[in-house]
C-alpha cells in the first residue's frame, strides 16, 4: 500500500515537472517570437532573462547579457533616470509605461528604447525584480527632434519678418500667426488663435475676402496683392496688402489657407490723397489754358492775362471789345447770335470753338470756357474764363478726317469717299440727263508679286500704279483704292460708251509699262469691268456691284482686258459665285476626293509611282472640272487649305497601301503657285510626314518652271529646305516656261516631266520630236529622271523608249482611278510581273 502511494507521488511530481518544462518552453517561444525586446532584472538591476530582440537591440549575445547590470549599458545621467523610474515602480507597485531609456550598444552607438517597467513578485508576494518591454524608437526620436528644431527655426523666422503671417483652417479660424500679425491687430497670440477672421472685418470687407479665399480654394491658384481691411483691437481700421495660398495635407487635401499681410494703411491714404490731388489738378487744368480773361457786365474784355509769348498782340487787341468785335468767328452752335443769347441768360459755357485767320494767312483756333460773375448783392457783374489755342489740334482733326476718307498708302480716296462721290455724280447726272461710268480695276498676279518680293515691293507697286492712273485720267475723273490691289474709277459727263472704253484702254496701257521692284523689271496687267449709268444701275451700290461682275468676266477672258457689264456676264458671274460659295464649304462637306494615275518605267515596265489628282463632286453642281475650280481656289487663297488636305490625304493613302502589302511607290503631289509662296509650307510638309508616318523619300512634290524663275533666290532657299527633309522634287509641264539649262542646274531637282503638249503630236510633228529629244537629253545631262506626260498611243511610247525616256504617264497605261481601283491595278500588274 505504501509502495503504491510512493509511486503515485513520483508520477505526479514527474508530470508536474514536465508541465512546468512545457510551460517554460512555450513562454520562451512566445518571447522569442515577439519583435519588441523583453528583459527581466533582479532588484539590483542584473539581467536575469531577455529575448533575442533585446540582444539585437544592444548588440550582445544572451550569454554576455545574463548577469550583467543594466548600468553597464547606460550613461550616468540616463542611469539616474532609469533608477528613479524603477524605484517608483518598486515603491508603488504600479507599472510605468512609455518611458524612454537611452542605452549604449556594444559597438558604442546609442539606441533609444521606448519601454515599460513592471514589478516582479515571488510566490509569497515579495518583490524579486523587474520586467518590461522595449521598442527601438531611435529613428523616430531623431525625426521628432529634427521636427521640433525645424518648427523652432520656422517660428523664429516667422517672428523675425516684419510682415504679418497667418494660417487659418477652412472655416477661417486662425490656427497660427506670427508676432507681426499680432502687433498689426493689437492682440496677443492667445487672443487671436481660434478666432474666426470675420471677427476682424467689416461686412463689406468680409464679402471681398470670402470671395478671394473661395477663388483660391476652387482653383488652387494663389492670390497676390489684394487689399484686406481689418479692424484692430482699439477699433481702428487698417488696410493690409495680402496674399492667400491654399494649404494641403500630405494626401493633397485642402485643409486651410496661409498668407502674408503688410500694413499699407498709410500708403493707401497717401495714394488716395494723391488721387484726389490729381483730380483737383485735372479739373484746374481743364479750365486753365494759355490765358485768363474777365469781362464786364456789357461783355467787354477788361482783363487779359496771357502766359503765351507768340500771340500776345492778338489777345491784347481784345481789350475793350466784345467777343463778336474781335474778328473771331464761332464754329457751330448757331453762330454769334446763339452765343449772345447764352451770354444774355448769364449761363456758363465750355469749349466754345472760335477761329480767325492771322495776318500771314495761317489759321488760328481757340477754345473758350467761362462762367458768370455776380457781386455780393447778386447782381450780374460780367464773365471770367480761360482760353487756349487749339490750332494744332484742329489741324490734326482735319488730318484724321482726311485719313478717314483717303487711302493711307496711295493718298487716293477710299471706299467711303468714293461711294459719296459716286452718289453725288449719279444725282448730278440724273438732274442734267447725263451719263457716268464706274470702272472696277483689279491688278493681275499682284498677290504673287507681293508674296514673292515682299509687302514693301507690293506697296511700291501700288503707289506707282496709283500715280499712273491719276496721270491717265482727266481732272474731273476720280480714281480711288478700295483696298489690296482693287481700284475704282469714276468718269463723269460721258456722251457715249466709247469714251469709257477709251479711258479703260489708257488705264491698261499705263499698267503694262515695266515697273522696277527690288532691282528687277516686273510686268503687271489689269482686268477692268465697266458699268454705265443709268443702263447698268441706278444707284452707287448697283454700279459698283455690276462693274465688279464685269471685272471678273475680264479675268475669265484671259486678263489684261476690259469688259462692259451685260446680262450675259451677270449670268456667268452668278455661276462663278456659285462655284466659289460651294468651294468654300467643300472641305467641310468632305466633297473632295483623290484619283491616282500610275507612272510606269519604260525600260522594265514596273509601276514606280502615282500622281495624286484632285476631284470635286458637289450635290448642287455635280462633278466640277479642276480647270474650273482650281483658278478660283488660287484667286481666293483657298488653294492653300485645299493643298494641305491633298498632301495629307495622299500621304495617308500611300501608307495605307503599304499596310495592305503593296510595295512602296512614289507619291507625286502638285504644289500651286500660291502654296509655293506660303510661309508655312515647309512646316506643313514636315508635320504631315510626321503625322502620317510616310517616308519622306516616297513623296515627290511637283512645281512649275514659272514658280521657280519668278523669284529664283526665294525658290532656291525653299527647295533646299524641302530637299533637306528627303523629299523628291519635280518640274511639271517642262518646256512650256522660260527656264534654261543654266537655271535648272542650280536647283535640287530630281525629275523633269515633259509637258503633254509636246507628246501629243510627237509621232507626226518634227518640231515636237526635236524638243522632246532635247528635253530628254538635258535631263540625262543633269542626271534627272525624265517622265513623259499624256502618253496615249503605242507610237508615242515606242518613240519615248527608243530615246531613253525613263518613265511614262498617260491613258495608254492607266487613267486616273480611285484608290481602290489602283489597288486592283497594282495587284494585277505585280502578278503579271512575277509571271
Amino acid at each position: 500500500m505504501n509502495s503504491r502511494a510512493g509511486d503515485n507521488e513520483r508520477n505526479e511530481r514527474d508530470s508536474a515537472i514536465e508541465a512546468l518544462r512545457a510551460s517554460e518552453e512555450k513562454y520562451r517561444d512566445i518571447l522569442e517570437s515577439i519583435e519588441d525586446a523583453y528583459y527581466e532584472v533582479d532588484l539590483k538591476g542584473n539581467v536575469v532573462r531577455c529575448n533575442s530582440a533585446f540582444c539585437r537591440m544592444l548588440g550582445y549575445t544572451a550569454e554576455e547579457l545574463i548577469g550583467l547590470n543594466n548600468r553597464s549599458f547606460q550613461t550616468p545621467e540616463v542611469a539616474a533616470s532609469v533608477y528613479a523610474t524603477f524605484s517608483e515602480v518598486f515603491r508603488t507597485g504600479a507599472p510605468t509605461h512609455s518611458f524612454d531609456w537611452a542605452m549604449i550598444r556594444k559597438d558604442g552607438s546609442t539606441v533609444v528604447g521606448e519601454g515599460s517597467v513592471h514589478l516582479v513578485r515571488g510566490l509569497q508576494g515579495e518583490a524579486t525584480g523587474f520586467r518590461g518591454m522595449l521598442r527601438d524608437v531611435t529613428q523616430r526620436r531623431r525625426t521628432e527632434q529634427a521636427l521640433r528644431e525645424s518648427e523652432a527655426k520656422y517660428r523664429g523666422i516667422l517672428d523675425t519678418i516684419e510682415d504679418g503671417y497667418y494660417e487659418v483652417d477652412l472655416h477661417g479660424d486662425i490656427v497660427l500667426c506670427n508676432s507681426a500679425f499680432c502687433r498689426m491687430l493689437g492682440y496677443s497670440a492667445e487672443e487671436l488663435l481660434g478666432q474666426n477672421n470675420r471677427r476682424f472685418q467689416r461686412p463689406e470687407a468680409a464679402a471681398t475676402v470670402y470671395a478671394t479665399f473661395n477663388q483660391v480654394y476652387r482653383t488652387g491658384v494663389p492670390a497676390h496683392s489684394f487689399d484686406w481691411q481689418m479692424i484692430c483691437k482699439d477699433g481702428r481700421t487698417i488696410t493690409g496688402e495680402g496674399s492667400v495660398q491654399l494649404v494641403r495635407d500630405l494626401d493633397g487635401q485642402a485643409i486651410g489657407f496661409r498668407g502674408i499681410l503688410r500694413d499699407v494703411t498709410e500708403r493707401r491714404n497717401m495714394e488716395q490723397a494723391l488721387r484726389e490731388s490729381e483730380a483737383r489738378f485735372r479739373a484746374l487744368t481743364n479750365l486753365s489754358s494759355d490765358w485768363y480773361w474777365e469781362q464786364d457786365n456789357e461783355f467787354r474784355y477788361t482783363r487779359m492775362e496771357s502766359r503765351r509769348t507768340g500771340a500776345d498782340s492778338i489777345e491784347n487787341s481784345f481789350l475793350g471789345k466784345r467777343p463778336w468785335e474781335t474778328e473771331l468767328e464761332i464754329e457751330g452752335f448757331g453762330g454769334w447770335q446763339t452765343h449772345r443769347d447764352l451770354l444774355a441768360a448769364h449761363q456758363s459755357f465750355r469749349d466754345i470753338i472760335m477761329h480767325r485767320l492771322l495776318a500771314d494767312g495761317r489759321p488760328y483756333y481757340i477754345s473758350v470756357s467761362a462762367e458768370p460773375v455776380f457781386d455780393a448783392s447778386g447782381a450780374f457783374a460780367g464773365y471770367r474764363g480761360v482760353s487756349r489755342e487749339i490750332t494744332e489740334q484742329k489741324i490734326a482733326e482735319e488730318r484724321i478726317q482726311h485719313l478717314a476718307t483717303h487711302d493711307s498708302l496711295t493718298g487716293l480716296p477710299n471706299r467711303v469717299m468714293f461711294s459719296h462721290l459716286v452718289a453725288n455724280a449719279i444725282a448730278s447726272a440724273q438732274r442734267y440727263q447725263r451719263n457716268c461710268a464706274v470702272l472696277f480695276i483689279d491688278l493681275d498676279r499682284f498677290k504673287f508679286i507681293n508674296d514673292s518680293l515682299g509687302h514693301e515691293a507690293g506697296d511700291q507697286l501700288l503707289k506707282e500704279i496709283s500715280k499712273r492712273f491719276k496721270k491717265a485720267l482727266r481732272a474731273s475723273d476720280v480714281v480711288a483704292r478700295l483696298g489690296g490691289d482693287e481700284f475704282v474709277v469714276l468718269i463723269q459727263d460721258l456722251q457715249q460708251e466709247t469714251q469709257a472704253a477709251t479711258v479703260a484702254r489708257k488705264l491698261l496701257s499705263a499698267t503694262l509699262k515695266p515697273i522696277t521692284l527690288g532691282g528687277r523689271d516686273c510686268h503687271i496687267t489689269a482686268s477692268i469691268g465697266v458699268a454705265m449709268y443709268p443702263q447698268d444701275g441706278g444707284d452707287e451700290q448697283s454700279l459698283m456691284k455690276n462693274a465688279d461682275i464685269a471685272m471678273y468676266y475680264a479675268k475669265d477672258e484671259g486678263k489684261n482686258n476690259y469688259q462692259f457689264y451685260s446680262k450675259d456676264i451677270r449670268a456667268q458671274s452668278l455661276e462663278r459665285l456659285a462655284l466659289e460659295t460651294n468651294l468654300r464649304q467643300a472641305l467641310e462637306r468632305e466633297e473632295f476626293t483623290l484619283h491616282y494615275q500610275a507612272k510606269r518605267e519604260l525600260d522594265k515596265g514596273r509601276i514606280t509611282g502615282v500622281e495624286a489628282l484632285l476631284r470635286w463632286d458637289n450635290a448642287e453642281l455635280g462633278t466640277v472640272s479642276p480647270a474650273r475650280f482650281i483658278p478660283i481656289a488660287e484667286d481666293t487663297g483657298l488653294i492653300v487649305q485645299i493643298g494641305k488636305w491633298v498632301l495629307r490625304t495622299a500621304c495617308e493613302q500611300n501608307v495605307a497601301w503599304q499596310r495592305m502589302g503593296l510595295p512602296p511607290i512614289h507619291m507625286a503631289v502638285n504644289l500651286s503657285a500660291r502654296q509655293f509662296t506660303d510661309e508655312r509650307l515647309v512646316q506643313d510638309i514636315a508635320a504631315i510626314l510626321q503625322e502620317t508616318g510616310m517616308a519622306p523619300n516616297l513623296l515627290e512634290l511637283e512645281i512649275t518652271e514659272g514658280m521657280v524663275i519668278q523669284n529664283p533666290d526665294h525658290a532656291l532657299r525653299l527647295l533646299r529646305e524641302i530637299k533637306a527633309m528627303g523629299v523628291r522634287l519635280a518640274i511639271d509641264d517642262f518646256g512650256t516656261g522660260y527656264s534654261s539649262l543654266g537655271q535648272l542646274k542650280n536647283f535640287p531637282i530630281d525629275t523633269l516631266k515633259v509637258d503633254r503638249s509636246f507628246i501629243r503630236d510627237i509621232a507626226t510633228n518634227a518640231e515636237d520630236k526635236a524638243l522632246t529629244e532635247a528635253i530628254i537629253a538635258m535631263g540625262k545631262t543633269l542626271q534627272l529622271t525624265v517622265v513623259a506626260e499624256g502618253v496615249e498611243t503605242q507610237e508615242q511610247e515606242t518613240f519615248l523608249r527608243e530615246h531613253a525616256c525613263d518613265e511614262m504617264q498617260g491613258y495608254l497605261f492607266s487613267k486616273p482611278v480611285p484608290a481602290g481601283e489602283f489597288v486592283t491595278l497594282m495587284t494585277a500588274h505585280l502578278q503579271m510581273t512575277i509571271l
